[in-house]
């Protein structure tokens, strides 16, 4: 299918994301992070409100049925019709349809009847109400509040982004944040406060000050600012968030340990776009997802995934009967939210956007439950007594892709070769930011013009007596690496945190040899192992000098 794709460059337009490939030149690499101009009079209208509105009936079929006051469940059953949904309107007229907006088929909507046979819907009411109260509670009050009970624990790479040096334009003098501490030099020091979505305070001599993060600059609210200092090393690990039971990290006789590591990578005028996040109810499931961010605020849409999605699947978990579409429906009200967050400016997702892979581990069956929008990969390592075998769970999601890429042409979206390695996504007019993904959460923009969806691919797979280790990463690791490699180098050693450090040290020697910088990484090392003892590797055995 490729092949049929256009070949020339993408009218010399820059795109937004990677473009460094297995396929192209040493050192032929290059990253953008703007994105392209609309031309004049194609920029959508911008509309004050955002109140819709549903037609109780379509084709005198019956689409809306009240379920309690206020509250409607969109049914197909009448109606039968092959779309995801119905589009919401912006008037009561059947033809001024809200393409970016959808009613999903099976979902609840809240709303109150307008008359004539319609529907007056607030898209974002229900959305902000739920991040308001999901604000006031932390990951254990939601795990808790959800009915889960036991040893609880929910960790997760931070959001702050701020880690590092910077130099003070009013208080003088170099400042350095490592995690919740921020140090002034000769010994002196205070506590940070991450305050939601780059806010972030801190304690002055009793005196409460606050900060914006702007690009790299931290905007204080007494005039000071701090900008990032160009000293600064670039590949920190990003620290970590802990609630719960930290214990729980190592593991059970159940539960397998897990080891995390979020580095950022060698890329100009860009934090860390990468993040994680592992929920953990006592020998009962483990929900492990990274998260890949692109664009110029893909660090902002990462995170605000990273600390909602986990939370709206728990919610789902006890009593999903239906995997698939528990998980559909949890990724839909995922972007939805961001789209309302975007609507009330908590978040800027026109132009940015994420990866998503979650893989929830059931430990009393040892099944994995899977599902993936992007092309931040899963892949299942062990060892058949001979040697090693590598299973990739999930596939990208590309534009060459022979059921995605009919999806996105019959969505009116083109698809064009860059040049280098990659197959890009724009509007019917050749403009956008020109993703190379075709599923993704967030980049509003390209979900309205060019057929991206935010609904994942879904799959299970049971751990079986040869099934060794999990690997959840972003494309900084398969970028130039094998799943078989990565299995490799992984069972190589019985502690999971060796295993993730070697890992990230070899992705990052493969960047700097083959590409001009270095991509952010994120991997996730979960040993698998029906033995006593789930850390030890039998490939340490096999290299051991045995028959």
């Amino acid at each position: 299918q490729a092949e049929k794709l256009s070949s020339t460059t993408a009218r010399g337009c820059k795109a937004m994301g990677c473009t460094a490939g297995k396929n192209e030149e040493h050192k032929i690499a290059r990253w953008y992070t703007n994105v392209l101009p609309r031309r004049g009079g194609h920029i959508p209208k911008m509309t004050e409100s955002r109140t819709r509105y549903l037609p109780l009936e379509i084709k005198g079929c019956c689409v809306l049925k009240e379920v309690s006051q206020n509250k409607y469940r969109v049914d197909n059953s009448e109606l039968k019709d092959r779309a995801h949904g119905v589009c919401y309107r912006l008037s009561k007229s059947v033809d001024d349809k809200d393409p970016e907006h959808v009613a999903y088929w099976g979902s609840v909507v809240i709303g109150r009847p307008a008359g004539d046979g319609w529907l007056c819907c607030d898209l974002d009411e229900e959305g902000m109400e739920l991040l308001e109260r999901l604000e006031k509670e932390n990951p254990i009050e939601t795990l808790k509040r959800c009915g889960h009970k036991g040893r609880l624990m929910v960790s997760g790479s931070t959001s702050s982004n701020v880690d590092g040096r910077w130099v003070a334009r009013g208080h003088t003098g170099t400042k350095v944040i490592d995690g919740d501490m921020v140090q002034y030099g000769l010994g002196l020091s205070t506590t940070m406060a991450w305050e939601g979505l780059n806010s972030f305070s801190i304690d002055v001599m009793g005196e409460r000050r606050r900060a914006r993060l702007i690009d790299d600059t931290l905007v204080w609210n007494d005039g000071d600012v701090w900008t990032r200092d160009g000293r600064t090393r670039h590949s920190n690990m990003k620290p970590v968030d802990t609630y719960g039971d930290s214990e729980l990290e190592a593991g059970t006789a159940m539960m397998p340990p897990f080891t995390a590591f979020c580095q950022k990578g060698l890329k100009p005028n860009s934090p860390n776009q990468d993040a994680w996040s592992v929920v953990r109810v006592e020998d009962d499931f483990s929900i492990y997802s990274v998260y890949d961010g692109h664009g110029p605020h893909g660090h902002d849409v990462a995170n605000f995934v990273k600390d909602t999605l986990p939370r709206l699947l728990v919610s789902r978990l006890t009593e999903a009967a239906d995997l698939r579409e528990m998980f559909t429906e949890t990724y839909r009200r995922m972007h939805l939210l961001i789209d309302s967050a975007d609507a009330y400016d908590k978040l800027s997702a026109r132009w940015s956007g994420c990866t998503s892979t979650t893989v929830v581990h059931h430990h009393q069956t040892g099944r994995l439950s899977l599902a993936h929008v992007g092309d931040s990969s899963a892949v299942l390592g062990g060892w058949d007594g001979a040697k090693t075998y590598a299973k990739q769970l999930t596939r990208d999601h590309k534009p060459q892709l022979k059921d995605e890429m009919a999806r996105i042409i019959a969505s009116g979206g083109l698809i064009d070769f860059d040049g280098y390695s990659d197959y890009r996504i724009y509007n019917k007019d050749g403009y956008g930011a020109g993703l190379n993904m075709t599923r993704s959460l967030g980049d509003l923009e390209a979900h309205r013009e060019t057929g991206l969806i935010a609904d994942p691919e879904v799959s299970e797979h049971q751990v079986g007596a040869h099934d060794r280790v999990l690997l959840l990463c972003s494309d900084g690791i398969w970028e130039f690496m094998k799943p078989e490699e990565a299995v490799d180098i992984a069972l190589k050693f019985s502690d999971p945190r060796e295993a993730a450090q070697a890992l990230v040290k070899d992705a990052r020697q493969r960047w700097s040899l083959q590409a001009e910088y270095i991509d952010d990484i994120v991997v996730l090392v979960i040993p698998l192992s029906t033995s006593k003892s789930p850390r030890r590797s039998p490939v340490n055995k096999a290299s051991s000098g045995g028959a």
